[in-house]
């Protein structure tokens, strides 16, 4: 198996390909309540000023053949894509409408690379869409981009894709997967890209795309081929955030073999300098600010040598150093956060399962609730 820059899902359904057909929670380990479910892989939410949530799926994939990259053989083969990756808006009543489709792609019998995050700016909706890697050619129409959906139409803005392939900015594989995306301080929209292990932003109205910063990788107890066999797996960047003072906060997903402990949230100054800002996570695939002005994290789930834990999700109040707080434990697959103007967060949940497995949960006050410590928890 190669160690790259890992898509959030791949690597473990190809280790742990029978833990994504669980039935969906009616409620989850921490009590919360869904409010919405039948989604295909939810990866994004966000919410508008009327109290709309909108949701981002991976999508199944499609009946077009198409060349892809192996992430166990690093080789082409055949498999498929359609545009079945959806963006849907729930109204506070429940009630689901489809607002747009993007292309999703079968990365493996099991996983899906499609719809990834969302962010508004000026009242318009703004997507990262879909990833792809070297080897197999261009990427297909909207994949590796950044596109925006206003009245059911789909522009893209930015291709992430050429950029990746003209520039590598990391030196390794040549891959692209833009994921978290925010509106930074500048009025761009900024990027986490988790295959190309970069920070990047982008010019709404031009498309002009900037490189700000590169991150290294992390150790790890094994060669990496992939990173020309250092010991060291790929950070994997998944969310952005901003403080009053302009610093970028960054969250680290972490490559194989996501070892406890070991991801973590970065700061990028405005002249540059990368450090780090909050220690000891694990899985991190979102990071939001709560109306307290908190910083919250969503950790995806729980790896050790024994293999993965059940319901290892959870929801961080992340403070600097390792002081971190878990809120919320016992949730399975969960993928991203965002919060209402009371402090009800609202988080998705089975980012990982059978097709219609995926759903919201709410947690009422989540701003008020006390934490336990990230080292108390483990």
């Amino acid at each position: 198996m190669q160690y790259r820059a890992l898509v959030l899902a791949i690597v473990i359904l190809l280790l742990f390909p029978n833990l994504v057909m669980a039935d969906p929670p009616t409620q989850d380990g921490g009590g919360g309540t869904i409010v919405a479910s039948g989604f295909n892989g939810p990866q994004g939410i966000t919410i508008d000023d009327e109290g709309n949530l909108w949701v981002i799926e991976s999508g199944l994939g499609g009946e077009e053949d198409i060349q892809y990259i192996s992430m166990e053989t690093g080789q082409p083969f055949t498999t498929h894509m359609g545009t079945t990756a959806r963006i849907v808006m729930v109204e506070p009543d429940g009630e689901q409408t489809e607002v747009a489709v993007l292309p999703s792609i079968a990365a493996s019998d099991m996983e899906m690379v499609g719809g990834a995050r969302l962010t508004w700016l000026d009242g318009e909706l703004y997507v990262t869409s879909g990833g792809w890697t070297g080897g197999v050619g261009d990427a297909p129409n909207l994949t590796g981009t950044v596109v925006q959906i206003e009245d059911n139409t789909i522009t893209q803005v930015a291709d992430m894709w050429a950029y990746e392939n003209d520039h590598n900015l990391d030196g390794m594989v040549i891959e692209t997967h833009p994921y978290g995306i925010t509106v930074g301080p500048d009025g761009w929209l900024w990027i986490a890209d988790a295959g190309a292990n970069t920070l990047m932003r982008v010019n709404p109205d031009s498309g002009e795309i900037e490189h700000v910063a590169t991150f290294e990788g992390l150790p790890i107890t094994m060669p990496n081929p992939a990173r020309n066999n250092a010991m060291e797996t790929d950070p994997v960047p998944t969310a952005v955030a901003f403080d009053e003072d302009g610093n970028t906060y960054v969250s680290l997903l972490s490559g194989f073999p996501f070892i406890p402990g070991s991801a973590k949230v970065l700061l990028v100054t405005p002249d540059g300098e990368i450090s780090d800002y909050a220690t000891g996570l694990t899985m991190l695939t979102d990071l939001q600010h709560g109306p307290d002005g908190e910083l919250y994290a969503v950790q995806f789930g729980m790896f050790t040598e024994q293999g993965p834990l059940p319901d290892a999700g959870s929801i961080v109040r992340i403070h600097e150093g390792d002081a971190s707080e878990v809120l919320v434990s016992g949730l399975s697959f969960p993928t991203s956060i965002t919060f209402d103007s009371e402090g009800n967060a609202f988080v998705t949940i089975n980012g990982l399962g059978a097709p219609g497995s995926g759903a919201v949960v709410r947690f009422d006050q989540l701003t008020d609730m006390a934490g336990d410590s990230i080292t108390a928890s483990e």
